[in-house]
């Protein structure tokens, strides 16, 4: 853990996104979502699209950060147009509940649409609801 913390202070995303989810899991010490986020966010900054679909899932809930919704959903819709299945499901969600975003069937079914394009089949279930 002090090796890959190293490797992430130094700069490193595999390693910021890597330690980020051990801090957010508990795995190699105790649970700390403050430098999940700290580290989803570096990850993040340096172009890990999957670190920042979970830093808008942060955002969404205010875990480890202040809830912001509306920032959640900007991360989402980054990671989501950058081709991340999940983040394109999640924003889905988003819309079809007025989450973060103005509620929108159509804008929810167009993202469950590309979740669906993007492979993640349980966009399939989630459109089927919207029905």
């Amino acid at each position: 853990m002090d090796e890959l913390r190293q490797r992430a202070d130094a700069g490193d995303p595999a390693a910021c996104a890597q330690l980020a989810k051990r801090f957010f899991r508990g795995r190699g010490g105790e649970r700390n979502y403050e430098l999940a986020v700290y580290y989803f966010d570096r990850a993040a900054a340096a172009g890990d699209v999957d670190a920042l679909y979970q830093l808008g899932k942060c955002y969404l809930k205010g875990v480890g950060c202040t809830r912001d919704p509306e920032g959640g959903v900007s991360c989402l819709e980054r990671a989501a147009r950058n081709n991340h299945a999940a983040a394109a499901l999640k924003l889905g969600d988003c819309f079809a509940k007025g989450l973060g975003a103005p509620q929108s069937t159509e804008l929810a079914a167009w993202w469950y649409r590309r979740a669906a394009a993007l492979g993640d089949t349980r966009a399939y279930d989630a459109l089927l609801t919207l029905m």
